[in-house]
């Protein structure tokens, strides 16, 4: 569970999710969710974001520009085990945060939080995440 306190608002939510999950036919599991929540300021089409597979280099999510202000906008999905970078750009050079209200955006996995962020990062934010089995070995076979 999250918390958030811009101004006088509250914003509480949980991260999904536990990793199964049904999709009306059969059950799916998801072994390593990623699960982002973006929360614009008054200038939404200066946001974009994408999570680069550092393998690859090739950008395997992305999101924005935004349209609404003021939105929570949330994006899931299921990615392999590896190593990624997500990155968030603001065109305006001024974060999601402060002169033009109070943005934020939140990354879990797992229901982990990864990047918990106050949208105060003016051009660009990047960070890398790991998902799975960060040692490299096979904990299945114990």
């Amino acid at each position: 569970v999250s918390s958030f306190f811009f101004h006088d608002e509250e914003m509480t939510f949980t991260l999904p999710f536990d990793g199964d999950e049904y999709d009306g036919d059969k059950e799916t599991a998801c072994a390593d969710d990623f699960f982002l929540a973006i929360k614009t300021d008054d200038k939404p089409a200066e946001t974009r974001w994408n999570v680069v597979d550092n393998e690859s280099g090739n950008a395997v999510l992305r999101g924005g520009p935004y349209a609404l202000p003021w939105a929570v906008y949330t994006k899931r999905a299921c990615l392999p085990n590896g190593s990624y970078t997500l990155n968030v750009v603001d065109s305006g050079g001024d974060g999601i945060c402060c002169d033009y209200g109070q943005g934020f955006f939140v990354v879990s996995s797992d229901g982990e939080t990864i990047v918990d962020s106050n949208g105060k990062y003016g051009d660009t934010f990047s960070t890398d995440f790991h998902l799975g089995n960060k040692t490299g070995t096979d904990d299945s076979a114990a």
